[in-house]
């Protein structure tokens, strides 16, 4: 199913965990991991290579849309993912007999199966959710939108502040954030002498 554009469909919190704790593979796992933690694309993570990780600069590095290189800062979930994978090689090698990576659509299958193992039945959730989930939370966590963008790799600051209106929290926070101030219960108008009001 098609979601509208400009209307972000995130995995919660909950969502996540239980994708996660579905019997999914660890190279699914991995998946799901490198969707939620750095913000990737199914085409980012098709092919994500040990040697595109940079664990003295914690960084990593990927291919954002139209083929631009992107140093990333590293989360210390996948940091501490990258130890467990290969170095000098795919981390979602394809098929024997096959070179190079899995194909995106691989990737789109096996986090979709995650999904409905997890019981989450909502049509509108792909695994593309898993990077809305990753610029809601980081919108939740009060984390400067410039940097989400940067994090995201939006080219458009507008593309990301779609994910600021999804926020109830935020909305909330926002309106009690104008002090309450003693209201007066009379006019104080003093009255004339010939009876009407000052």
């Amino acid at each position: 199913m098609q979601v509208p554009k400009g209307e972000p469909r995130p995995f919660s919190p909950e969502q996540v965990d239980a994708m996660l704790l579905s019997g999914a593979y660890r190279k699914t796992r991995a998946m799901i991991l490198l969707g939620y933690y750095q913000g990737f694309r199914v085409s980012s993570i098709a092919p994500v290579h040990g040697r595109d990780i940079d664990m003295l600069a914690h960084r990593i590095r990927t291919v954002g849309k139209g083929g631009k290189i992107r140093s990333l800062p590293l989360h210390p979930v996948i940091a501490e993912l990258a130890a467990t994978m290969p170095k000098d090689d795919y981390w979602f090698p394809a098929r024997k007999g096959q070179t190079g990576h899995i194909k995106p659509a691989a990737v789109t299958n096996l986090i979709t199966k995650a999904k409905k193992r997890a019981g989450i039945t909502d049509p509108e959730l792909t695994p593309h959710s898993l990077r809305h989930a990753f610029g809601t939370d980081l919108v939740e966590a009060d984390v400067d939108i410039r940097v989400v963008q940067e994090l995201m790799m939006h080219e458009s600051l507008s593309t990301t502040q779609i994910y600021t209106r999804v926020s109830e929290r935020r909305q909330r926070e926002g309106i009690h954030a104008l002090q309450p101030r003693e209201i007066p219960q009379r006019s104080g108008r003093h009255a004339s002498p010939q009876g009407t009001a000052a």
